[in-house]
């Protein structure tokens, strides 16, 4: 019989909640504070901690943490009224398995959320790998958190704009009405093409087959990738492109390199992207620069791609790595960082940027050969 401790502020709650556990099978007990669920924790093995954030004394998240240190393979869940992205983050890099926001029928629907909570805990613990699996989880508040914030302001401008449109007015001209019909569909098209180029980033990573590494020239995949992305924005027909394409300078300084252990496919994507982010970042620069390095120290190569663009603020900077983020500060519609970052975790790489505005932009990843 599995064992289920309920925290919550107010006792009366968290015993109610035992209760209605107990009834359905589970032994349960409730508690209010920090303090006391860790002394039962050490009473006795738990199958599942139920957490709200508030607590007599200390928070759900202090528990979490407490708890994954103490007793790593108890489940925790933070459970909590707030409907808070940020707490989920907190809570998923602490250690939680999971963020359940209470509904209305939150106490009728206790069983079902413990029993499937404690499924899934041991299947993760039986395939050894909560981490991977609290990664997953984080990565899908982030995203959803994305979502919601981008289509809400999307959604709001196509509603604003229908709304403008008054039938009953006699005095309001066809004109103003196509303007405001017409403002709706340039907003419901935004918002199509932003799902069309989630779908595609996505694919770079899930769907692309991972290939073997193969002998590889490094120069040669850094020419390879920047012909083709220099080929992809002429086509584009912007103006300030086309100019940037003309009047830059490219460094290749990888030709010192002899062949290297690499999956080809993955290492030109990644130049591609960020190649692409450095051509769009100069189109205002009199003279723009781009350069390609590396260096090799062991089994690890570091790879610098920088450039003399714009560059990025500090607020620009901390949303780099999000979803479909341009660095420009606005949505893009671009393979972005996010699917880059992915590609070199994929070879147990580490990816940093650095950037100053008016100045130009540095991202620096490593990859290990033959991974």
């Amino acid at each position: 019989m599995s064992f289920v401790l309920v925290a919550e502020a107010n006792l009366g709650l968290a015993n109610y909640a035992a209760e209605t556990l107990t009834q359905a099978g589970f032994e349960s007990r409730g508690a209010d504070s920090q303090t006391e669920a860790l002394a039962i924790s050490l009473e006795r093995r738990v199958d599942l901690v139920l957490t709200d954030y508030f607590l007599a004394s200390g928070d759900g998240l202090g528990l979490i943490a407490a708890l994954k240190e103490s007793s790593p393979e108890t489940a925790v869940a933070l459970t909590t009224g707030l409907g808070d992205e940020s707490l989920a983050r907190a809570a998923f890099e602490r250690g939680a398995l999971d963020y359940v926001v209470k509904g209305r029928n939150y106490f009728a629907q206790l069983p079902a959320l413990a029993e499937s909570l404690i499924e899934r805990h041991q299947k993760v613990l039986a395939k050894g790998d909560l981490g991977v699996q609290r990664c997953r989880l984080l990565a899908q508040v982030e995203l959803s958190s994305w979502l919601d914030h981008n289509f809400k302001n999307i959604l709001s401008a196509v509603m604003g704009s229908l709304a403008l449109i008054d039938l009953n007015n006699p005095e309001q001209s066809q004109d103003k009405r196509r303007e405001y019909l017409s403002d709706s569909l340039d907003s419901l098209r935004t918002a199509i093409k932003l799902l069309d180029s989630l779908t595609a980033m996505t694919k770079v990573v899930s769907q692309t087959e991972e290939g073997k590494p193969e002998s590889v020239l490094v120069a040669a995949a850094v020419d390879e990738a920047w012909e083709k992305v220099t080929q992809a924005l002429a086509k584009t027909g912007e103006p300030n492109v086309k100019a940037a394409l003309a009047r830059a300078t490219f460094q290749n300084n990888c030709r010192w390199l002899s062949p290297q252990q690499v999956a080809y496919q993955d290492l030109l994507t990644i130049l591609e992207a960020l190649l692409t982010n450095a051509v769009e970042a100069v189109t205002q620069a009199s003279a723009p620069r781009i350069l390609v390095a590396v260096e090799k120290t062991g089994s690890v190569l570091r790879f610098q791609v920088s450039d003399n663009g714009r560059g990025m603020d500090a607020k620009v900077l901390r949303h780099a790595f999000e979803p479909l983020f341009s660095t420009k500060g606005q949505v893009g519609v671009g393979l972005s960082l996010t699917t880059v970052r992915a590609l070199v975790d994929r070879h147990s790489g580490e990816i940093n940027l650095s950037s100053t505005l008016g100045e130009g932009t540095k991202v620096v990843f490593t990859y290990h050969v033959g991974l």
